[in-house]
């Protein structure tokens, strides 16, 4: 396959997946304003689960399936295809469900038609309703399938990425690679711009408040409930299940290897510097004394920040590797910097969206009883202030600081470009070991890795609630 034909590829399958993908995000996000309040945490979690679930698993459990599917080449790419989709399809659902009101409404749209507008007019309505959105979940699903790039490599999925890591591992010269994967940008830039857009709008309203002009009928519920069902079978319950069955096997060869610690002290620490610095420079941006919120920034400002992530960790990855090997910054080239500076730049638009969707969460006038409280002299008023501060604000932003460790943690094509000779996280170590194939020992580190953020995160969690008990006795 030549590169010409790898970008078409890409190109056209990323466009069937949005396309396919948006149209299930509207009938999930309709489908969600009927779930029952009582029921609504579940059905969020259950459909957020696929988009959390690490390339790495999925890779482990489909590698060997890929492998077996080379005569079936079609099969192959419906597989990797549909795993993608079903990944991406909760973040086109984000999109809709945090959209303000549109400014044109559908019986606007209705009234347009039959007083025969221009073309050009009906244009203008047309992008002032809620179809505005679901340009924008598009765009969004297009990217983020156009750009992944680490379980194409696993499954040997055709497209750019895919041909571009094997040629870059194959010794393909930095500079033709570089030049060759500007391509791909510039596919993806007229994308991000209606994602800009839907940022840049006055979010006063942004709760949820959009949905489609129709109800979702039987049928149509129906069909979201088996998606969802379907999609957390494929993505999670299998490649789970596959996992436990390597790390029964293969604990025991783990238990052996004396690098694990040290693989994981690397992924630890990388994933805190950069999470850390991700969410300092996000809150910057939201930060009220400097007079400015990410709805108020021009949209120039905003396509800025969301342009070097939105490349794709492969592209951003081979930009840093040849900007850093020039001679203005060679002296850096040895040092973490390369890749805390990559991870920082991809995770950033993913972190700001992150925030400015879960900020829109607050109570009105939650913040104002919180400070009331605090003022009191009443040590039982204090607590409950600390309490509620906790509850309103504090579970956000700590939810806020695990996923983007989490995305910091598990993230492998970065590391596999830009790494110092020494720095080996355990992710970085799975991926290489991952391409030869589905060995028990990689399941057992696997579910090592996974274990790290969980057992972090509840540790802290019961230790705060032991805490907040004793400052109440």
């Amino acid at each position: 396959m030549s590169w010409s034909e790898a970008l078409i590829c890409s190109a056209l399958r990323s466009f069937i997946i949005a396309f396919c993908g948006t149209v299930i995000a509207v009938i999930a996000q309709a489908w969600l304003r009927n779930v029952a309040p009582q029921r609504k945490h579940f059905a969020w979690g259950f459909l957020l689960l696929p988009f959390f679930v690490p390339s790495l698993m999925t890779g482990f459990c489909y590698r060997d399936t890929s492998m077996a599917l080379v005569h079936s080449p079609w099969l192959r790419e419906f597989l990797y295809a549909l795993i993608v989709m079903m990944q991406t399809v909760p973040v086109g659902v984000i999109i809709l469900h945090f959209s303000p009101p549109a400014e044109t409404s559908a019986s606007s749209l209705y009234s347009a038609g039959l007083i025969r507008l221009k073309l050009l007019e009906r244009l203008k309505l047309l992008l002032s309703s809620h179809c505005q959105y679901r340009i924008a979940a598009f765009c969004m699903l297009f990217l983020l399938s156009f750009q992944e790039s680490d379980l194409a490599a696993l499954m040997q999925a055709s497209g750019w990425t895919e041909w571009m890591f094997t040629k870059h591992i194959g010794g393909l010269a930095l500079g033709e690679t570089i030049r060759l994967s500007l391509w791909p940008v510039l596919i993806q830039v007229p994308m991000l711009v209606p994602i800009v857009i839907w940022l840049g709008k006055d979010s006063s309203t942004r709760n949820g408040e959009f949905a489609p002009p129709r109800e979702v009928k039987f049928f149509g519920q129906l069909f979201v409930i088996f998606w969802v069902a379907i999609a957390n079978v494929f993505v999670f319950a299998i490649p789970f299940i596959q996992m436990i069955k390597g790390t029964m096997v293969g604990i025991d060869s783990l238990l052996q290897q004396p690098s694990i610690f040290r693989e994981l002290g690397d992924a630890f620490l990388l994933a805190t510097t950069s999470a850390l610095l991700t969410i300092i420079v996000a809150a910057v941006v939201f930060s009220n004394r400097n007079g400015q919120s990410l709805q108020r920034l021009r949209i120039p400002v905003l396509f800025f920040l969301l342009l070097p992530g939105s490349m794709g960790s492969l592209a951003l990855g081979l930009l840093l590797a040849g900007i850093f090997q020039t001679e203005t910054f060679q002296f850096a080239y040895d040092t973490p910097l390369p890749l805390i500076l990559g991870e920082f730049c991809l995770i950033l638009p993913k972190a700001l969206i992150l925030i400015y969707c879960l900020g829109k969460l607050n109570p009105a006038g939650g913040e104002y009883w919180v400070s009331l409280l605090n003022q009191s002299q009443v040590n039982q008023h204090q607590r409950t202030a600390k309490e509620l501060a906790w509850q309103m604000t504090g579970r956000r932003r700590f939810a806020i600081l695990v996923i983007v460790w989490f995305w910091a943690y598990f993230e492998v094509m970065l590391p596999s470009i830009l790494a110092m000779p020494g720095l080996a996280p355990i992710g970085l170590v799975l991926y290489n070991n991952l391409h030869y194939g589905r060995i028990a020992a990689l399941g057992a580190k696997l579910a090592l890795m996974l274990l790290l953020p969980i057992i972090s995160a509840v540790g802290y969690l019961l230790v705060r609630r032991k805490l907040s008990k004793l400052s109440h006795l």
